[in-house]
């Protein structure tokens, strides 16, 4: 007995020393870091990357061009990281001059030396035994301001971390986690406020936007996604709507611009055609300052596939009527690519194409409104087929742009699905679909994945590259004309040729590749990362189409690349 307790105190000893030398070790490697500031997020140094997707325009886009489609065959892994994870690893790290933030699932949470991989220090989470969640434990990253680091967490809340010694500085409840709300992305810093959305569309929460001073936490506005008078019967308070991915902000017409996702549940009984569902599957542009709703788009009104509209706005300039505007592109779930004029503000329809197959639409009329194809729209127990599946032509996986090509890079998967409406009644907490559903593939195609390349202002595709199996992480463009992305059975990390499409180089992962790769400089030398560690939703939801990935090892690692 008195051995057993003697080892213990050595491993608690050797514990405490080494958390002493982990402090020391963080505030001498902290010694560069700069305060992020409003001018800072509104124009990135491209030596940086301060937003999940490098900046507010949401490109995924970074303006190093040290590696090139000439010399990137001369890439070499220079160091990696292993989480001690299993689960899906979706996060974008966060670079602020050679300090990378990067989160893993279950809500750890690790701050590195960006050059040489060392850990400064990191967080891990106590979650409750009782968290539920719909799509696997992810996280995808942080939100950087001032000294401090933000992250959302599976128990809905967002914390503060003081950025150079990971001390907590403030922890806020944003919903109650019971009820099966969680936060599964980066929050966003928008004209000094801290905004987050929610997750939990498939437990019939309510969706809502909520901005928050970045200092206290206190909130400073809320707005809900669900309008009452368009759902039937008061069930706009359970009627999902959620805004589980990060959104992104204009500062020229302090506009936040943010997707909403799916009703719930999928389909009721109580509902008529005519019943819009207002604000769910949408794309809305809120006031920064007031929370207020100045214009949406809804992409699909009365949705009964889970086509959820939370897919990132990209704001890039568009072509139309014979001019130049400030557009939006999104890459909807529902399998076409839509395009607005963003102009003060705003979200006015242009037009939109389609980029995988779909027979749920119709087509959309003038207005942008979809129209319904009676035959593969599912009821209460009434089965179709429906393309695409409700995992979406994209899912939550980023497109990037690149302003060298003027093409938008879309990580799109081709499949199908047989669903059919359920009888369901809300219940707190519990699950809230009102759907059964199997996927399959699209007939004649011998493929899943398939990364696009495609012209926003007209939706003509320039090149593509078809993957067997789903695509399911994010998409980098480079000045040095390079599309990076990886794919999930084959577990490689690949780089494109941006303009043609041809590929110039991979490097075979620990696991399926489904995080979301950037790109930045410590000392003048340019490093790319990414995540790879499979997991997610298609493990989770894809059925006979999961089979594709079924011999995919897990386990998370960041690995960073450099020439040589």
């Amino acid at each position: 007995m008195n051995g057993s307790r003697s080892r213990k105190w050595l491993t608690l000893g050797t514990w405490l020393t080494s958390c002493t030398l982990l402090a020391g070790l963080a505030a001498a490697q902290m010694g560069n870091y700069a305060a992020v500031t409003d001018a800072r997020l509104a124009k990135p140094e491209a030596a940086n990357w301060l937003t999940t997707r490098g900046g507010y325009n949401n490109w995924g886009y970074s303006p190093l061009g040290q590696i090139t489609a000439a010399n990137v065959k001369n890439l070499r892994p220079v160091w990696a990281f292993s989480t001690g994870q299993t689960e899906g690893h979706e996060a974008a790290p966060i670079i602020n001059n050679g300090v990378m933030f990067v989160t893993a699932p279950m809500n750890k949470l690790f701050a590195l030396n960006a050059a040489t991989g060392q850990l400064i220090w990191q967080y891990a989470r106590e979650l409750p035994d009782d968290i539920t969640t719909c799509c696997d434990v992810v996280n995808r990253g942080v939100a950087v301001y001032g000294n401090m680091v933000y992250m959302g967490t599976l128990d809905a809340h967002i914390l503060a971390f003081d950025a150079k010694t990971g001390k907590i500085v403030w922890d806020r409840t944003i919903e109650d986690y019971k009820k099966r709300y969680t936060i599964t992305s980066a929050p966003l810093v928008a004209n000094g406020r801290l905004i987050t959305g929610v997750h939990g569309g498939e437990y019939g929460v309510r969706g809502f936007l909520e901005a928050m001073d970045p200092k206290t936490g206190k909130s400073q506005w809320k707005t809900y996604t669900t309008v009452k008078g368009s759902y039937p019967a008061g069930s706009e308070e359970e009627g999902g709507a959620p805004t589980w991915l990060t959104g992104t902000y204009d500062p020229a017409s302090k506009t936040v611009y943010w997707g909403v996702g799916n009703p719930g549940p999928w389909m009721d009984p109580r509902r008529k055609p005519t019943d819009d569902l207002k604000w769910s599957s949408s794309l809305l542009a809120f006031d920064v300052n007031t929370g207020k709703i100045k214009q949406g788009f809804q992409y699909s009104p009365n949705d009964a596939w889970d086509y959820d509209g939370v897919n990132e706005p990209v704001l890039v300039p568009l072509k139309a009527g014979g001019k130049t505007v400030q557009g939006v592109v999104s890459a909807h779930r529902n399998g076409f690519l839509y395009r607005f004029d963003r102009t003060g503000g705003g979200v006015k329809y242009l037009g939109a194409n389609k980029y995988v197959t779909v027979n749920a639409y119709k087509g959309l009329d003038a207005s942008g409104r979809p129209i319904w194809d009676p035959q593969h729209r599912p009821e209460i127990g009434k089965a179709v087929n429906a393309c695409p599946s409700f995992l979406g032509g994209k899912n939550w996986q980023p497109t990037a742009y690149s302003p060298k090509t003027s093409l938008i890079y879309v990580p799109s998967n081709e499949w199908c699905m047989d669903i059919k409406g359920a009888q369901t009644k809300y219940a707190a907490g519990e699950a809230y679909v009102g759907a059964e559903f199997e996927l399959n593939p699209v007939p004649g195609l011998n493929y899943v994945g398939n990364l696009q390349a495609i012209d926003p202002s007209t939706g003509k595709r320039v090149w593509n590259q078809t993957f067997k199996a789903p695509l399911w992480g994010g998409v980098l463009t480079t000045a040095g004309d390079l599309v990076f992305t990886g794919t999930t059975a084959d577990r490689d990390f690949i780089a494109f040729n941006a303009k043609n499409g041809k590929k110039l180089w991979s490097f075979k992962t620990n696991s399926g590749v489904i995080g979301q790769p950037v790109s930045y400089s410590v000392n003048g030398k340019q490093y790319v990362a990414v995540f790879s560690g499979y997991g997610g939703a298609v493990p989770l939801w894809a059925g006979p189409m999961a089979q594709l990935t079924k011999d995919t090892p897990r386990g998370g690692v960041l690995w960073v690349f450099a020439l040589n």
